[in-house]
């Protein structure tokens, strides 16, 4: 059984330590070969492996740390990500919500409010199961925006 996932890339972090990692185990073993063949320990290899190994560990704390919370603040707030804990939004909620919006003095612009109304007649028809409140709300809107465009597919013909 493979524990690897071809078709899902390694994250930025696991490239960059196996680099590192490969490259520090590569410096090890050189450093045990020319220390067996010279007699003696060669302290640049040393120190050159201690400085990967220093390497594989901090680009894997500030990847760990900054980049890849960055990352992911950044991916939330560009497609809308998840939401903390505990300010999901309810369908009761969204529904008080538009209401409160169809209801607004001042109204809200043309656009918005059709859109708001359609969504609310769905709230009403699919999770109310109360096809006549949705069919009271688009003759409402009908009624107040009978021009508008979004209106015109809205009900079956």
């Amino acid at each position: 059984m493979l524990l690897v996932d071809f078709a899902d890339p390694p994250s930025l972090r696991a490239v960059i330590r196996g680099i590192l990692g490969a490259a520090t185990v590569l410096v090890g073993l050189a450093l045990v070969i020319v220390s067996i063949d010279a007699g003696h320990v060669e302290w640049r290899l040393v120190a050159l492996m201690l400085s990967l190994w220093g390497a594989w560990s901090f680009f894997g704390a500030l990847l760990e740390s900054v980049v890849e919370p960055l990352g992911r603040l950044l991916g939330n707030a560009l497609t809308g990500g998840v939401m903390p804990d505990g300010s999901a939004i309810t369908i009761d909620d969204e529904t008080a919500m538009l209401e409160r919006l169809l209801d607004a003095d001042p109204p809200p612009p043309q656009h918005r409010a059709v859109l708001a109304g359609i969504r609310l007649a769905e709230i009403y028809r699919t999770h109310q199961h109360d096809a006549a409140k949705a069919e009271q709300v688009i003759t409402r809107l009908v009624g107040r925006y009978p021009d508008a465009p979004e209106l015109a597919y809205v009900r079956p013909r």
